[in-house]
């Protein structure tokens, strides 16, 4: 009797193919299924590992050791703050305007998308400028220590999130550049390029609305 499909091993799922034949490319839906999933998967992958700094932050709080918790000396730069979240939170919307246009099959996405990206660096740009500016440290009480790591690992965050909507950028700009061949496996390419957009603008979007929420409890409380 043949072995049912849970038993075969991995490699004889696949339908054997007769020589001689190409294999044809998987379909697009399914890459953007995974996308769409994976999406979802760093976004909550994301809130528990931020959630530690939450965590931290109102823990420390509340036991204020030696009165050490906000010495006097701490003082954050509510300049730099207000300006670092108007990016995050303009470079979010940008985005997700230019995930809109993309699925209305507008080739100006690339403009929104663009600025987006130019934002979102930004940010960070000025966060390391906060530091270089700040009088004070990660040892200099528990507010310094939740203070330097949450916003260096945010800044890390958004820094590999540009990384990604620069590549759907990129992507774009050589597909019009190149256009693939007509009978070629990629004859739409933005069938393969809207899913990595949509992905990528979910996922940014998400992390921008974390970026508020640290903005709230390390400048404003």
């Amino acid at each position: 009797m043949e072995a049912s499909r849970e038993e075969r091993p991995l490699g004889m799922i696949v339908p054997p193919v007769p020589a001689g034949v190409e294999i044809p490319p998987e379909p697009a839906d399914v890459g953007a299924r995974a996308l769409f999933i994976a999406g979802r998967l760093l976004a909550g992958a994301t809130t528990f590992f931020f959630l530690a700094f939450v965590f931290a932050y109102f823990y420390l709080r509340s036991l204020n050791q030696s009165h050490q918790w906000h010495p006097g000396k701490v003082k954050v730069e509510q300049g730099f703050g207000a300006a670092i979240v108007a990016c995050v939170v303009l470079s979010a919307l940008l985005a997700f305007i230019a995930a809109r246009q993309m699925r209305a099959e507008s080739r100006g996405w690339i403009g929104p998308a663009t600025g987006a990206l130019v934002l979102g660096l930004a940010a960070v740009v000025l966060q390391c400028v906060e530091f270089t500016v700040q009088h004070f440290g990660p040892t200099d009480g528990g507010f310094a220590s939740v203070f330097c790591a949450w916003t260096a690992f945010y800044a890390i965050a958004v820094l590999g999130t540009m990384y990604w909507l620069e590549t759907q950028v990129a992507t774009e700009l050589r597909a019009r550049r190149t256009p693939a061949h007509s009978h070629g496996d990629i004859a739409d390419p933005d069938k393969l390029i809207a899913p990595g957009l949509n992905a990528c603008v979910f996922y940014w979007s998400y992390l921008a609305g974390l970026g508020v929420i640290a903005y709230v409890v390390l400048y404003l409380i």
